[in-house]
């Protein structure tokens, strides 16, 4: 009894009368009679000692080890002496054990609280089960209703973003105190107003961490005019990412001479007992043709749509005049010109990913086709067996082997595939931004054999590996220098790159003096994005900022 007692939430104002105890139903419960002899009326806050009645309150209470823990709490009811109070008769509280009407003691709700924060409702509701806690998901997510946001101390460097609430739909925007790391709020929405609004109910905050967004942009203004704005260099180099990528489609033939080079490096380096498998084409030229088709019907397109925008069509009259949409219309006039010929899928196969692995297997003399489409289906393949039947004639056909071998000759020269990824604009402005350190060696003679194919590439090359140098090594003082090269310089979208730094010319240079991350931003909104997930679209903005930010 003394041990029972000792658990009780509040042992002095409880007396254990008896318990029962039910190993069937794992249940512990306790029946309990209220010690306290005077009471405050919760009206008139009089004391009175007066009893009217008994009556007896079932709580739940936590689990003790793996039996439910119930309360039958005997408790009064009592006249309230104050005559000119209109309540005559209260009950008697218990506001250290559990609140008014509640069948949860307080310590519960706490528990029930910390589950709910932490992992939502249908998840929360699993453990619960577990835990011997008979509790729903919405009655948990109901238990975070009373909680309220702490009111948010001003930051001195505040880091700011947008997330999705619903994507492509509906945004918000994410506060983070970066002295802290924390989050301190969520806002409805990302316009300018809001964010403004926020700012100047916020006075004091000394530097504010962004992104390129032009409306965050103007609003800190507005709202913060005194305060440094910060430009998060990660998005500064995956602006000159997407620029590098853009400036690059100009010069596919020069990519391709780069690509076919390394692989002739590739062979060269080989053994000369190595036998190289040739594939061939699977795609004929009448599957090709629908494709030539397309590809001169958009370089007609956009012959079209510049000659009418040189002579002051607007944007819209252009997409009602050739059938396309603004948005298209758009990604047309900023795009370079289209190549001749359109980028060939040829030599794509779903098969590549396991290449290396089948030859490891011919080699090793498993060349039965059953076989080895039953190991590769053990590896994750999932293309038809047909598919391999083709390369493994390749195979024969490069070790001299006839169509159908059924022994294998001793002495055969070892075969392989070597398979290159293609030097696409998009691999190459990857490889221009990487650091120098990750690269691997055949990647920087890929580099160094695209710069040598133009001129224009090796400016290119030249000015991206400068901005990143200033960027990673916080050289300030070098930016200006390198923001006349660039806007003086022939690259279309290096130049409209550069521009765009100079409109944000404070912000930039202030991203290449201080150590101010958008970083920590970024980490917070990946988990905003999975609590969001969680809760499948069911939870408003005020039980998603509670979980965000009083379970961090």
């Amino acid at each position: 009894m003394n041990l029972l007692q000792s658990i009780l939430p509040n042992f002095s104002l409880l007396h254990l009368d008896s318990y029962e105890l039910m190993p069937g139903e794992h249940h512990l419960m306790l029946k309990l009679t209220s010690t306290q002899t005077k009471v405050l009326c919760p009206i008139c806050r009089q004391p009175s000692h007066r009893i009217h009645s008994r009556y007896t309150r079932r709580l739940d209470d936590l689990p003790i080890v793996e039996f439910k823990l119930t309360l039958l709490v005997q408790v009064c009811k009592f006249f309230c002496s104050n005559s000119d109070c209109h309540r005559r008769i209260f009950t008697e509280r218990l506001p250290e054990i559990a609140v008014p009407w509640a069948r949860k003691t307080k310590r519960l709700v706490e528990y029930l609280q910390s589950i709910a924060l932490a992992l939502g409702g249908q998840a929360g509701a699993s453990l619960c089960t577990k835990l011997r806690v008979k509790c729903c998901g919405s009655t948990l997510l109901n238990q975070l209703h009373p909680l309220s946001l702490p009111t948010p101390k001003t930051p001195k460097i505040l880091g700011v973003d947008d997330f999705a609430l619903r994507k492509g739909k509906t945004y918000g925007t994410i506060l983070v105190n970066l002295e802290t790391n924390q989050p301190i709020g969520l806002l409805p929405d990302r316009k300018a107003e809001t964010l403004t609004a926020w700012l100047e109910k916020h006075p004091g905050i000394e530097v504010l961490s962004r992104d390129r967004s032009k409306t965050y942009k103007s609003a800190m203004t507005k709202g913060a005019p005194e305060a440094v704005q910060v430009a998060d260099r990660f998005h500064l180099v995956k602006n000159l990412g997407d620029s590098l990528n853009l400036a690059l489609n100009s010069y596919r033939v020069e990519l391709k001479a780069a690509e076919q080079r390394q692989y002739q490096d590739l062979i060269a380096s080989l053994p000369e007992e190595t036998v190289v498998v040739t594939s061939s084409a699977t795609s004929t030229a009448s599957l090709q043709q629908p494709i030539i088709e397309i590809h001169q019907w958009r370089i007609k397109q956009q012959q079209t749509i510049r000659r009418l925008r040189a002579q002051r069509w607007s944007q819209a009259d252009i997409a009602q005049e050739v059938g396309l949409s603004i948005r298209t219309v758009q990604r047309y006039l900023a795009a370079p010109d289209f190549p001749g010929t359109p980028v060939s899928n040829l030599g794509k196969s779903i098969l590549n990913p396991y290449k290396s692995q089948l030859l490891d297997w011919w080699n090793a003399d498993i060349r039965q086709p059953s076989v080895l489409i039953k190991l590769l289906k053990t590896k994750g393949y999932q293309g038809s067996g047909r598919t391999v039947q083709r390369y493994l004639k390749e195979l024969r056909q490069a070790q001299g082997l006839p169509p159908i071998c059924f022994q294998t000759k001793p002495s055969l020269a070892k075969v392989i595939d070597p398979q290159t990824p293609p030097f696409t604009p998009r691999r190459a402005a990857y490889l221009i931004t990487l650091r120098t350190e990750n690269r691997q060696p055949e990647e920087e003679k890929l580099l160094d054999d695209l710069v040598q194919q133009h001129s224009d590439l090796k400016i290119m090359v030249e000015l991206a590996n400068t901005f990143l140098k200033l960027i990673r090594q916080r050289q300030a003082n070098g930016f200006d220098e390198w923001l006349e090269k660039a806007l003086g310089c022939s690259i279309k979208p290096l130049k409209t790159f550069a521009k765009g730094l100079l409109d944000d010319y404070k912000a930039v240079k202030a991203s290449l003096k201080m150590a101010v991350s958008n970083g920590p931003v970024e980490g917070l909104n990946n988990k905003l994005k999975m609590l969001k997930r969680q809760m499948y679209g069911r939870a408003g903005l005020d039980l998603l900022a509670k979980r965000f930010i009083l379970g961090v």
